[in-house]
């Protein structure tokens, strides 16, 4: 083997060249001539060049969430009778691009707080993975947006980065905001980042908090 370009991006294009390979028989006649042919489920073609030499390229495309790694084994194999051959393994590694962007587990979340909440009460937590390795694979959260009527929505929840939980910014109040909600965002560490949102929507439970007023008459 004169060289092995390992590991290659899973967006190499079919017909990039991963190994190149020598082959020689010291025999003459049929008995030199040599065949080479790979044995193994993998995306992996063989050519042969000029002198015995031979090129391994991919196939097809690659993808590193199905298989991270490929093994084949090279066989060579003369054309003497009856014929010898020789073999050698090739692993091929492949290396992740981010290809992929975050999925939430749902699109669209509920949760249910009751006033009176003490700021800083945990509202919910979503959860989004990424199939991509390393820092492609990395989640992080944020506020992408919302609406709760005219208190608006951002100084309500805010969400912890790493771990996707959402915290009440504040005391939440039945009869000043019944419903809200936010878009949540989750971005991976790529580069180019890749992105995808969620809606939170929360409601606010009602408690008995306000005793009856009598509004006519009126106390003197």
């Amino acid at each position: 083997m004169l060289s092995l370009s390992s590991p290659v991006p899973e967006d190499a294009p079919a017909g990039t060249v991963v190994a190149l390979l020598k082959v020689r028989d010291r025999d003459s006649g049929e008995n030199g001539q040599v065949s080479c042919e790979l044995s193994g489920e993998a995306p992996l073609s063989i050519v042969a060049s000029s002198g015995g030499s031979y090129k391994v390229v991919t196939a097809s495309a690659l993808d590193r969430e199905q298989a991270s790694e490929h093994r084949v084994t090279v066989v060579a194999r003369d054309r003497g009778r009856p014929a010898l051959w020789s073999s050698t393994e090739l692993v091929l590694e492949v290396s992740d691009v981010n290809d992929n962007a975050p999925v939430f587990e749902e699109a669209a979340y509920s949760a249910y707080v009751a006033e009176n909440n003490a700021a800083g009460a945990l509202v919910l937590r979503v959860q989004a993975r990424d199939a991509d390795a390393g820092a492609n694979g990395r989640v992080s959260y944020w506020l992408a947006g919302g609406s709760a009527g005219a208190a608006g929505a951002a100084p309500l929840v805010s969400v912890e980065a790493r771990s996707g939980a959402l915290y009440a910014q504040r005391s939440l109040d039945y009869e000043q905001c019944r419903e809200f909600a936010v878009e949540v965002r989750a971005q991976d560490g790529g580069s180019p980042a890749r992105s995808s949102t969620a809606t939170v929507r929360v409601f606010v439970l009602d408690r008995n908090d306000n005793a009856p007023r009598v509004l006519w008459p009126a106390a003197g």
